[in-house]
């Protein structure tokens, strides 16, 4: 196919999920261009943890969309420059009723697809020194892995600028959209015009503006979230970890006999918080998190969750944690009712994709590639 018989797409969003569709429609033979509000995208994908988290997704179609997202990770993170590693996560248990849960999860019928096995201490010792906390065992998830999020997008659009049928384009801010007889166009305060045969907006968070009517009625919410990092840890982990209160809050474990995981402290119940860790290739971890739903959000960044991380952290690896360095605050939209996320056609060849959640570095791929296979139809 030569460049000119190309069809064009326009991606509005420098995000994960946008760059994901600029990525595979190149992959696909598409002519892109690529748009991004700010100089370098700031908002989620760029404070997140670098999780590929398929362990706690829905049993069913969610999880059939993290493990295809999967395949596309393991295959992206061949050729681009993103800190892929396919590492492993532990969940731990500290006390025999947690490790009872755990063990209702490693027999779920779909356990063999997430790759769970459940490890006993000695067990994770054996095969992770670095781990010498007060803990009894722990969930295995062989399916689960990472990437830097530093790294990430820049990479990716490293890898893509490869191409000639690709353009990098930031600092175009969307203020209006529309579709007539020749395609669809977006704009920009200025009046600039960029056109195209096909277009994918991936807004992330941003539900209003020039986008507001296409969001009215829509099942989605923002989730307020804080997060942080320490300085290096002295000793390289091999897995990702997760505490118990993690299975509270993944869709994979609602099934099971929850009530036995014991009561949350109240930092935790207060916040809505889970320990995941995560470490980076420079040593430190990036840490968190909480949840908040209601909004107007309270941006201010609030102490006390980051006293409960450090000491779930100092638990897990029997040892004092390395100092917490830094600390952040996110936002990012999520589906509330069973769609896995937002999808909605605004014209035709043009779609708004949005609301992955807390699973939207995961399944990511597969939203993307979700957007390619239909345009494929038409």
């Amino acid at each position: 196919m030569t460049t000119s018989s190309r069809k064009t797409v326009v991606v509005v969003g420098g995000g994960i999920v946008g760059t994901m569709h600029a990525l595979l429609a190149i992959k696909a033979g598409y002519s892109v261009t690529h748009i991004e509000r700010d100089s370098q995208p700031q908002s989620a994908s760029v404070r997140n943890f670098g999780l590929i988290w398929v362990s706690g997704r829905e049993a069913g179609a969610e999880l059939e969309v993290a493990l295809r997202a999967r395949e596309l990770w393991g295959e992206i993170g061949s050729e681009a420059k993103i800190g892929f590693r396919a590492q492993h996560s532990l969940t731990i248990a500290v006390n025999e009723d947690e490790f009872a849960v755990m063990h209702e999860a490693a027999n779920m019928t779909d356990a063999s697809a997430r790759g769970f096995e459940l490890l006993t201490r000695e067990e994770i010792i054996a095969r992770d020194p670095a781990l010498q906390g007060s803990f009894v065992g722990g969930l295995l998830c062989t399916q689960d892995a990472a990437v830097e999020p530093p790294l990430l997008l820049g990479g990716l659009r490293e890898f893509l600028s490869q191409s000639p049928d690709y353009q990098w384009l930031p600092n175009f801010e969307v203020v209006d959209f529309y579709h007539d007889e020749t395609g669809n166009h977006v704009t920009d305060i200025q009046g600039n015009k960029i056109s195209a045969q096909l277009m994918a907006i991936c807004p992330g968070a941003a539900h209003k503006g020039f986008l507001s009517e296409f969001f009215e009625g829509a099942a989605l919410r923002k989730v307020h979230l804080q997060m942080g990092a320490t300085a290096p840890f002295a000793h390289p982990l091999k897995y990702s970890i997760a505490d118990a209160d993690s299975m509270r809050y993944y869709p994979a474990f609602k099934d099971l006999s929850l009530h036995k995981l014991g009561e949350q402290s109240e930092i935790a119940v207060r916040n809505k918080m889970q320990l995941l860790m995560v470490q980076r290739l420079d040593g430190s971890f990036t840490i968190g998190d909480t949840h908040d739903y209601v909004e107007p959000f309270n941006y201010e960044i609030q102490e006390e969750p980051y006293v409960h991380l450090k000491k779930v952290m100092d638990s897990i690896l029997g040892t004092p944690s390395p100092a917490i360095v830094r600390r952040w605050d996110g936002v990012y939209s999520q589906s509330t009712n069973s769609d896995i996320y937002f999808r909605r056609e605004i014209a035709p060849g043009a779609v708004v994709v949005t609301g992955g959640g807390g699973r939207g570095n995961t399944i990511s791929p597969a939203m993307a590639e979700k957007t390619i296979l239909d345009w494929a139809k038409l």
